[in-house]
């Protein structure tokens, strides 16, 4: 459950229980031994110092942390990302807080960074035998009706699971080819799952190549299979809610993969999005 502002306050309004409570949770350093000659240490504003007096070993608490290299107290960082996750607009986030577009750039682009990382190193594949995964390709980033501003824009490949968990995996990819959608799905789709997608000719050798069965619902009809009643509305719905999440200057081969982190995150985390944060942020080694 995701706690009220009011729930938090105090560690948002107050710099000392902030750092308590980062303790508590163990982002940060517990008191060390000293580095040099293994005697116990004492804490002396927001360091850790060496009892020995003939010692001169110090160690910043916050060393590691994300609030060892952004220049505004520990408090300010986590209101920001309270905010953040409670998905604020950047423009009323540096509305409620007051920090610079740098600064707030710098931290969000960090707290994106960091769950990007876990993202990868925790992601699995989805499906598996009997399980139904519907699989789509999305442009993201064109002009409406030809006109404004040029967006080139990226082509995303993603399945997402029929299941409650709504397991969901998505690529930028340079083509809609068949080798390169192949390839994408073999990466992400577990053997024996039951693949739903559209007609488009690059799905269309699925099941031959692939441990998959594959159903198609022919979108130029129908969006739903009248026989069959195969139908993308779980992905198609995806997509969407991927989009409203990605700034169009984020609609990029190279740039859009944090969002899509992001988002995949988010989901996995819904029903205890602050505590995953936190968790986060004390599992990440930050230089």
């Amino acid at each position: 459950m995701f706690p009220t502002f009011d729930d938090l306050q105090e560690i948002f309004m107050n710099e000392n229980d902030c750092i308590e409570y980062l303790f508590k949770h163990e982002v940060l350093y517990k008191q060390p031994k000293c580095g040099k000659c293994r005697k116990n240490s004492y804490l002396s504003q927001n360091r850790w110092k060496c009892k020995n007096n003939n010692c001169n070993w110090t160690i910043s608490i916050y060393k590691d942390t994300i609030f060892a290299n952004i220049k505004i107290t520990p408090n300010k960082i986590l209101r920001i990302g309270y905010l953040w996750l409670a998905k604020c607009s950047f423009s009323s986030i540096l509305m409620i807080t007051g920090h610079s577009t740098k600064t707030l750039s710098q931290i969000l682009t960090t707290f994106r960074d960091m769950i990007s990382i876990e993202i990868i190193l925790e992601q699995k594949m989805i499906g598996g035998n009997g399980v139904i995964v519907e699989i789509d390709e999305s442009k993201f980033g064109k002009r409406k009706y030809n006109k404004g501003h040029k967006v080139d824009g990226v082509w995303v490949v993603g399945g997402v699971e029929r299941t409650s968990e709504r397991k969901f995996f998505a690529e930028p990819v340079k083509d809609r080819s068949a080798v390169t959608l192949i390839d994408v799905l073999k990466r992400n789709i577990l053997p024996g799952s039951i693949v739903y997608s559209d007609m488009w000719k690059g799905y269309a050798k699925l099941s031959d190549i692939l441990e998959m069965q594959h159903k198609t619902v022919n979108h130029s009809k129908s969006f739903k299979d009248p026989i069959t009643g195969v139908h993308t509305n779980s992905i198609e719905g995806t997509w969407n809610g991927l989009k409203i999440r990605t700034p169009i200057n984020a609609y990029k081969y190279d740039k859009i993969d944090v969002h899509i982190s992001e988002f995949i995150w988010r989901r996995q985390n819904e029903s205890n999005l602050w505590q995953a944060f936190i968790k986060t942020l004390s599992n990440t080694l930050f230089n």
